[in-house]
């Protein structure tokens, strides 16, 4: 069964969004290995009037899917336990979550109606739900204020637009989307699960482990790759996977022509071995 057909959406903000990114599925080949990877803007990540390349940097978002499982892989220079020593409420700026759109709505109709899927994925965000791990029934919240963050994406843009370098590259983007894309409204600043129901746990990789799943390790210019993996059974029990299509190897006519010739050859040697 596969869970990451086309058309599905993926994304994740800093809890201040300070920078976001967002994978289409379909919209980028898959390569050799499995990996769909959405590249980010490199010059789009806020630290107050620094726009571009500071700790809150996003450069690409993957998913490789397998017969049990999705992983995740993050590239950033943001490590997994946020930023320390920030104007936060907890004086510390972190991850968002990380939502699966399957529903074919944009982002805020499938919040409303609790059609999401969120993984938690960072122990120190202020998410509502308690533990880390896979959601579903997911609805999303702001947790831009407690983080000194901003209030909606179009203030992000705007601030990029005004402090940030100019010419190629310089516009904000959130990998497959455009920043200003109207998936999300713009005027909203959703980037944590507010309520969901548990499904699963979750498993972080090493380096090693990502490596050996065909990752491109050290292809990307971020400090920290953030990765994990979780089974997707829970949502193809929620019917959101579709049956594989399998293609059995049928010969061409001449090749069944060649294999008659041959069958007929072979026949016709045994039986001159048996009259001599």
């Amino acid at each position: 069964m596969t869970a990451l057909t086309p058309g599905i959406v993926i994304n994740t903000f800093t809890e201040c969004i300070n920078d976001g990114v967002a994978l289409v599925t379909g919209q980028n080949p898959v390569d050799q290995q499995g990996w769909q990877y959405a590249i980010d803007s490199a010059n789009d990540g806020v630290d107050g009037l620094q726009v571009g390349g500071n700790a809150y940097e996003i450069y690409n978002l993957a998913l490789k899917e397998t017969a049990d499982d999705i992983l995740v892989a993050i590239n950033a220079n943001m490590p997994l336990t946020g930023v320390n020593g920030t104007p936060a409420d907890d004086g510390n700026i972190g991850w968002g979550d990380l939502f699966f759109n399957f529903s074919g709505q944009d982002f805020s109709s499938a919040s409303n109606a609790g059609d999401l899927f969120g993984v938690r994925f960072a122990g120190t965000n202020d998410s509502l739900v308690p533990d880390i791990g896979l959601y579903g029934d997911v609805t999303a919240t702001s947790t831009t204020a407690e983080n000194s963050g901003f209030a909606s994406i179009d203030a992000y843009n705007q601030h990029v637009a005004t402090y940030g370098c100019t010419g190629v590259d310089c516009d904000p983007s959130l990998g497959d989307l455009a920043a200003n894309d109207t998936y999300f409204n713009q005027n909203d600043s959703l980037n944590a699960i507010a309520s969901g129901t548990y499904l699963t746990g979750i498993s972080y990789l090493s380096d090693a482990e990502l490596g050996a799943a065909g990752y491109a390790l050290n292809q990307f210019a971020g400090e920290h790759t953030i990765a994990f993996r979780f089974s997707k059974s829970s949502i193809c029990d929620r019917g959101f996977c579709q049956a594989n299509e399998i293609t059995k190897s049928v010969p061409e006519p001449s090749g069944i022509v060649s294999l008659g010739i041959i069958g007929l050859a072979i026949t016709t040697r045994l039986r001159q071995r048996r009259k001599v």
